[in-house]
């Protein structure tokens, strides 16, 4: 029986540091890091200290899939750790996504869902379309120079994807299969 391939999760904050606080955020960071090892599928952390804005942190958190990073997120035990690293400290950058991924931002989502479910997804939002396309513009248009016959799709496909289609597949027909709820 083969393994269904899992994402690997990877997050980065982004820190900056109240004046005369570092040594103590650094505390909190190990004592969190600590704590986070122990969690399923932690794959590390790398936590870089900017040498040229004192007080400037980033740090990479990698685990073996997004569930588990996902997981390790949203428990209780990190939530409480971070209100700590929060007193002295505050993330100046969430997580940026691009690509596809952009489609698939949620606030109060951490981590894009995984990519096998990005590409069903974006298969949902993008087949209706070209079958309107198919049967309704296309059959009208066939008198114009192919270069113009061509612009139709690329033109307005990323504007009704981005803005009609994919919000309302992600932030509300398939929002529970794709982000898993807590």
């Amino acid at each position: 029986m083969s393994q269904q391939k899992m994402e690997p999760g990877t997050i980065v904050f982004i820190w900056t540091v109240r004046p005369g606080k570092e040594e103590q955020f650094e505390q909190y960071m190990h004592e969190i890091h600590k704590v986070a090892r122990t969690f399923p599928g932690h794959m590390g952390v790398t936590t870089l200290k900017s040498q040229a804005q004192k007080g400037n942190f980033q740090t990479i958190l990698r685990f073996d899939t997004t569930e588990h990073l996902e997981d390790w997120l949203n428990s209780p035990i990190r939530k409480k750790l971070a209100k700590r690293i929060e007193k002295v400290a505050h993330v100046d950058a969430a997580p940026k996504t691009t690509g596809l991924e952009t489609w698939f931002e949620i606030p109060g989502q951490t981590i894009p869902p995984p990519r096998w479910k990005m590409v069903l997804t974006t298969f949902v939002a993008i087949y209706p379309l070209s079958l309107l396309y198919g049967y309704l513009i296309a059959p009208n248009i066939t008198a114009l120079p192919t270069p113009i016959r061509a612009l139709f799709l690329p033109v307005f496909a990323p504007v009704i994807l981005t803005y009609l289609f994919m919000p309302f597949l992600t932030q509300k027909v398939l929002k529970s299969w794709l982000y898993k709820t807590t």
